[in-house]
């Protein structure tokens, strides 16, 4: 801030005053006259400095003048992203007819016409199809566009021939645009550094992607920092529980208030998976207190393995996604089959379908050569047979109104998995198969797509990454979690609890997509979230006293708490896991590797009053 003229002469007036009060400063003195001079000479000083400083202080520039300053240095604010997903369209009655259906084509929710979202390729029902899938983006930008499974079912421009659209599962990657704070965060982490084959490196590369919102890599070693509390007997046993490899150094281990303890004296770092700490000295806190704990480990996602000196490997984790419409000439062979023994190829444990089961032993693998896989068309005809893709309502292996549901998506789910160079394709049942050499087409109309943002991301990493480095660029693993809610609405949003619950979806939303890799979704911040928004009185999540006949032993049947979901899931379809306390069905936090993110699968609502909120 600057200083006027006026009080630097008042404050030499008063040191002369102190230390010569005979001396005369008043108005027309030669001595008053000097003041005045050296006054505007150190007031323009003071402008200068001022106006400096604010030039190259990051912390007290906001919105444009931020923007503009960071652009120098060629970083710019992440804007707000469309969400992306897919619809099916679908027909009944006449089956013989061509329909094209354009791109660009839009499709509104059914409770709010305002949330619109348009095909981003065209799409063509082929005679004898009833449906065909395609993919889609939101028309506006940010968390609104996040629209839960079943929501998208109106066609603003009636397609003749065509009877009803759905989305069968979520839109996913809207996301608010990077905030002042995120933005200076991001400009301090990375301008004038050396970036060549660093953390920083790899994040602005892949971040700088216009359809990737987030980014984790993966190197030969990540810190963890824990904050642990001494039991009463045994050692402090750390709480990690996706490590591959505990190093045995570098660690560090302190009391609560700051003070360091000494390896090998206060304490032995045992580096089991996960790692234990052992008291050796009095100077160990004691039962009850609390310890902070930083060491390296390797996450389970690592490609790295520090006992074969394999430390050279990066992994680059991706979220966000690009439709890419894709064809393939596809040859049936059946010589590829699931197995149940682990050290085999094909072994199931290994393989991870759409909806997040496991392929079943014995059926055929028919890789597809773009992946990792968005979407593949709803039926196939090989020979005379239609064939059709698994649904939920029309699981693998059952033939009704004349479609034999044969075939799913299905990736590769290891280390090496869910990159543009990994296995994916076909999962077909081992009692519905082609006849061996058939041949066929996947994607003729338009709706074989294939993420797109991985491949876009590994030509730019290995246009960056040091020689000797074998960088890859994974997608990211979604887990949909499905949150169980009793709402208390305000007296004056009663009668429009719909728009409430519609806020509430999109606050969930955008809190998930901001949580990035290895994080945790803590209940406390999940009901802080929720109590933000307008029209809520009061909030928590659902319990096992909250439902009729909920049994401990299986909390996956009823729809309580927090709980993982199927990505073509409804409401209230069964849970794929639980995260609650099962003897009383409470929620619990959830804890994301370094290749997940947490993606927002439904949300049920349970409405509740002041007489009932803490009695249900």
């Amino acid at each position: 801030m600057g200083v006027s003229r006026d009080d630097i002469v008042t404050q030499m007036r008063d040191a002369l005053l102190i230390s010569d009060p005979e001396v005369d400063t008043s108005v027309g003195t030669p001595l008053r006259k000097i003041l005045d001079a050296v006054a505007n000479s150190l007031a323009d000083a003071y402008v200068e400095n001022h106006l400096l400083s604010y030039a190259y202080d990051i912390d007290s520039k906001i919105d444009a003048d931020l923007d503009a300053f960071t652009s120098l240095f060629g970083i710019s604010r992440i804007p707000a992203r469309r969400a992306i997903g897919s619809v099916t369209f679908s027909r009944t009655g006449d089956l013989t007819a061509t329909v094209f259906i354009p791109v660009g084509t839009e499709v509104a929710a059914s409770s709010d016409s305002a949330l619109i979202v348009q095909l981003v390729t065209g799409a063509t029902l082929m005679p004898g199809s009833t449906s065909v899938t395609v993919p889609v983006q939101a028309v506006a930008a940010g968390p609104e566009g996040n629209l839960g499974a079943g929501v998208a079912t109106v066609i603003t421009s009636p397609i003749q021939g065509v009877n009803s659209v759905v989305n069968t599962a979520a839109l996913t990657g809207g996301t608010s645009r990077e905030t002042d704070t995120e933005l200076r965060a991001r400009w301090k982490a990375t301008v004038f550094r050396s970036m060549a084959g660093t953390e920083q490196m790899y994040l602005g590369v892949a971040l700088d992607d216009t359809d990737c919102y987030a980014a984790q890599v993966v190197g030969s070693s990540k810190t963890r920092s824990e904050i642990l509390q001494v039991p009463v007997s045994g050692n402090t046993v750390a709480q990690i529980s996706d490590a591959k490899y505990i190093y045995s150094s570098p660690v560090q281990v302190m009391k609560a208030d700051g003070t360091p303890l000494v390896k090998d004296y206060d304490y032995t770092w045992v580096p089991t998976n996960p790692p234990q700490i052992a008291g050796l000295s009095s100077t160990f806190p004691a039962s009850g207190e609390l310890l902070t704990v930083d060491y390296q480990y390797l996450p389970t996602v690592s490609r790295n393995d520090p006992a074969t000196n394999i430390t050279n490997r990066v992994d680059l984790f991706t979220g966000g996604t690009r439709a890419q419409a894709a064809q393939a000439s596809v040859v049936f062979k059946a010589d590829k089959k699931w197995q149940t023994v682990s050290t085999l190829d094909l072994y199931t444990g290994h393989w991870l379908r759409a909806d997040q089961t496991r392929p079943e032993a014995l059926n055929v693998f028919i890789p597809l050569p773009f992946g990792p896989i968005l979407s593949v068309p709803t039926t196939l005809t090989v020979g005379a047979t239609t064939y059709g893709r698994a649904t939920k309502a029309n699981p693998l292996g059952t033939v009704t109104g004349g479609i034999t549901y044969a075939y799913q998506i299905v990736h590769e789910d290891t280390v090496q998995g869910w990159t543009p160079m990994s296995r994916f394709g076909l999962e077909w049942h081992r009692n519905y198969l082609p006849v061996n050499g058939s041949s066929f087409v996947v994607g003729g109309a338009g709706d074989y797509t294939y993420n797109e943002v991985p491949a876009s991301v590994q030509d730019a990493v290995n246009r960056w990454r040091l020689v000797g480095i074998d960088a890859k660029v994974h997608q990211a693993k979604q887990r949909w979690l499905r949150f169980a809610l009793g709402v208390m609405y305000t007296s004056s949003s009663t009668g429009s609890a719909a728009s409430v619950q519609d806020a509430i979806r999109t606050a969930l939303s955008d809190y998930l997509n901001r949580m990035g890799f290895n994080s945790n979704v803590q209940i406390s911040d999940v009901l802080a979230v929720i109590h933000q928004v307008p029209g809520v009185d009061n909030c928590r999540l659902l319990h096992g006293g909250d439902v009729t006949g909920y049994n401990s032993s299986n909390p996956n049947a009823s729809v309580v708490g927090v709980q993982q979901i199927a990505p073509d899931s409804t409401s209230n379809s069964a849970a794929l896991a639980s995260y609650v306390e099962s003897s009383t069905g409470r929620a619990k936090d959830i804890y994301f590797k370094d290749d997940e993110l947490p993606v927002l699968g439904g949300v049920v609502f349970k409405t509740l009053a002041r007489n009932s909120f803490g009695v249900l």
